[in-house]
């Protein structure tokens, strides 16, 4: 009874490496060697670096307590201005530039609203929801802003192995801000309690703007690869997209209530997406299909990993 015990608290700790496992196995007995081959599978990984990026800043927004329902929107709006900037001057650097500067502006305004008037992220991201959604509309014009297949920025960021490369530098690179710098602990320490933070001698407004802007760094990057990676800056691209971020976070296994999760969950939960959504393809599912399945594997996620306690409120 007690190696049971010990079996299902490892699964429910680790409900993102178990559902991994289990769908990689599942896909990989069902779909005729299809979705074992070396190609399927660099698919998969290249079609979630712009997933992964993105869910790296929300991990930090979630792990603080907040939430983040802007992502959609604002990677559309950074891919447009990528696409544009880069079809003006062919410079990389600018396009990079001009990408993070209005990702910048944006996050920075939604931390500032949520700090100093003291609104909820719920509602201050659902606003730049709307708001990105609507500049980006009028950026492009509501046309498609193509990138040349033989450009730099599609080479660099759309193409493997440069595409798979940043990734996995970001994440490393993030993985040791979380795990080794002040930013990341006060971030973990905030997402637990504020007033403990507060007490501890943080600055709590400071961090969370800080947070804000460290996703809108992030965001902006996504923006820029899937952009690069679809070949174009689109104004539809992105509806939807905080659902498959945030799902990846909380499969993950970092709380929605903050302070307990990381990079390293994430990464596990956007792979698991990955296949998932590949799989659902190699089985000819519809796309309406799995968007419900989506939906159905973060109710179960947060329900089997969230810890329970008698007389516990639920909000």
């Amino acid at each position: 009874m007690e190696k049971n015990n010990t079996f299902l608290v490892f699964i429910k700790k680790n409900i993102s490496l178990a559902a991994f496992v289990i769908l990689f196995l599942l896909f990989s007995c069902t779909t005729t060697g299809k979705f074992l081959r070396i190609s399927n599978l660099l698919s998969v990984l290249t079609a979630s670096t712009d997933l992964l990026i993105c869910s790296l800043g929300a991990t930090f927004i979630i792990l603080m307590g907040s939430i983040d329902l802007s992502v959609g929107s604002m990677i559309s709006l950074c891919g447009v201005i990528a696409a544009k900037i880069y079809l003006s001057t062919n410079s990389i650097l600018l396009t990079l530039f001009a990408a993070v500067l209005v990702s910048a502006v944006c996050y920075l305004f939604m931390g500032v609203i949520h700090t100093q008037l003291k609104v909820p992220t719920f509602i201050v991201t659902l606003g730049m929801l709307s708001i990105a959604r609507a500049l980006v509309t009028m950026v492009s014009g509501g046309s498609i802003t193509m990138i040349d297949y033989n450009g730099k920025i599609k080479q660099i960021f759309g193409l493997r192995p440069w595409i798979l490369i940043i990734a996995i530098g970001l994440f490393a690179a993030v993985w040791v801000v979380e795990k080794f710098t002040l930013f990341g602990r006060f971030t973990r320490l905030v997402g637990g309690d504020e007033n403990v933070a507060r007490l501890s001698g943080v600055n709590v407004k400071k961090q969370k703007i800080l947070v804000f802007l460290f996703a809108g760094l992030l965001t902006a990057i996504g923006g820029i690869v899937m952009a690069a990676r679809i070949g174009s800056g689109s104004p539809s691209v992105g509806q939807g997209y905080e659902l498959d971020v945030i799902t990846a976070v909380v499969l993950g296994g970092t709380a929605q209530t903050g302070g307990v999760g990381g990079v390293r969950g994430t990464l596990i939960g956007v792979l698991t997406i990955g296949i998932l959504a590949n799989g659902l393809i190699l089985w000819g599912m519809p796309s309406e299909v799995q968007l419900l399945i989506k939906g159905l594997v973060v109710i179960f996620a947060v329900a089997v990993s969230t810890e329970r306690k008698q007389n516990m409120i639920v909000r």
